[in-house]
């Protein structure tokens, strides 16, 4: 069976710890090249990548690839951590599935920024869901999900580790599963679909005036690190404000 991992965050490179503690063979890594214009703000150092012992390819855009992914020969490809939209000429090359994780519970919040935008909303409860990716918007079957509370008190990066948490259980659970060819495969409901707003960074100011108090705290808490943090601008000077506290 040929596994290839496809990421470039710190969420792919713990469950691919994950993957290798259950002693799986994974055939190879792609990764973002340092020349890669994405932005990842939950990037690694590639070295950590080669530390694994695994082959990795370094690559600037995914789309320009196929190539590659067709040498490789895959039967899954697991996708952990990657902000390159992936043209469907590559999705349909892995013979058993293209799996995607989506820290949401889908199919409420597709879409960019979900864990900001979860925050941000107010939720009180989310999740991550390990799903086939197809060529729409994080709208391909579900094959597993795991929930987890947003409490009050959370930050981004709070959020961001129990994210990590959830995925391991899910590779637990789901990967050996797949491999034997018994995954759940269970269609979205499109009735029960919304989508988060693509946002810029504009919106991480705070408006005083505009916002209350608790619109305040949320943004803070959603936008704090990894993320570039929430800010109060006057004039030319911008304040970036990483913690708050409701009194």
């Amino acid at each position: 069976m040929n596994l290839i991992w496809l990421s470039a965050n710190i969420f792919g490179l713990e469950l691919l710890k994950e993957v290798l503690n259950l002693n799986i063979k994974v055939k190879a890594i792609i990764t973002l090249s340092e020349e890669a214009e994405t932005v990842m703000y939950d990037g690694i150092n590639n070295e950590r990548w080669y530390k694994t012992g695994i082959d990795v390819y370094e690559i600037e855009r995914i789309n320009n690839e196929r190539q590659l992914f067709i040498n490789l020969e895959p039967d899954f490809v697991f996708m952990v951590g990657w902000r390159q939209i992936i043209e469907k000429s590559i999705l349909n090359l892995p013979k058993k599935g293209f799996i995607g994780f989506h820290p949401t519970l889908l199919p409420k919040g597709r879409g960019p920024a979900p864990i900001i935008n979860s925050i941000i909303n107010g939720f009180k409860e989310t999740g991550l869901t390990m799903f086939y990716v197809s060529d729409g918007i994080d709208n391909g079957d579900i094959i597993g999900q795991e929930i987890f509370k947003i409490l009050e008190n959370d930050y981004a990066e709070d959020v961001y580790n129990k994210m990590i948490d959830a995925g391991r259980r899910l590779i637990r659970v789901y990967l050996p599963k797949l491999i034997q060819g018994k995954a759940p495969r269970i269609p979205q409901d499109e009735r029960k679909a919304t989508i988060f707003e693509k946002r810029s960074m504009h919106q991480n100011r705070i408006n005083i005036k505009k916002e209350s108090i608790h619109e305040i705290y949320n943004k803070i808490r959603a936008l704090s690190k990894p993320y570039s943090g929430a800010y109060i601008q006057k004039n030319e000077k911008k304040l970036i404000i990483w913690k708050a506290e409701i009194k």
